[in-house]
């Protein structure tokens, strides 16, 4: 009989990931941001990245300058849902320092969206659950 080999899983996210974004960039709840967003605008409401922590939907901050989205990264999260990556997963993976740029983290390289993208899929492929073989 053979053995089966273990699947693989999306990285776990601890709560220190969601400390280090709160302290850093804000961590409001979607329903702040909902509020806020349809008081100053009469745009259309952008899809925002979101979190789910315990019982809670919240909005990592990074995703706003001066309260307004930031296209790079919608831009990014629309290309994560494309290669399913969680939402929680992206978040991380946004203050998490990536291979291609050696220490800088993707919400530090904004200007470098096509290669933060490249990257992101990159990443997905790596971490993308896969049933365990049978």
């Amino acid at each position: 009989m053979k053995a089966e080999l273990p699947g693989r899983f999306w990285p776990a996210i601890g709560d220190d990931v969601w400390d280090r974004i709160r302290s850093e960039f804000g961590l409001p709840s979607l329903e702040d941001v909902t509020r806020r967003f349809q008081a100053s605008s009469d745009q259309p409401l952008p899809s925002f990245v979101r979190v789910f922590i315990g019982e809670g939907t919240f909005c990592p901050g990074f995703q706003f300058q001066d309260g307004d989205p930031v296209p790079a990264v919608l831009r990014l999260f629309d290309a994560a849902l494309e290669l399913k990556v969680p939402h929680n997963v992206f978040a991380a993976w946004m203050v998490t320092p990536v291979r291609a740029s050696g220490t800088a983290r993707p919400i530090d390289v904004l200007d470098r969206v096509p290669e933060l993208e490249r990257e992101l899929a990159a990443f997905a492929d790596r971490h993308r659950p896969v049933p365990a073989k049978r």
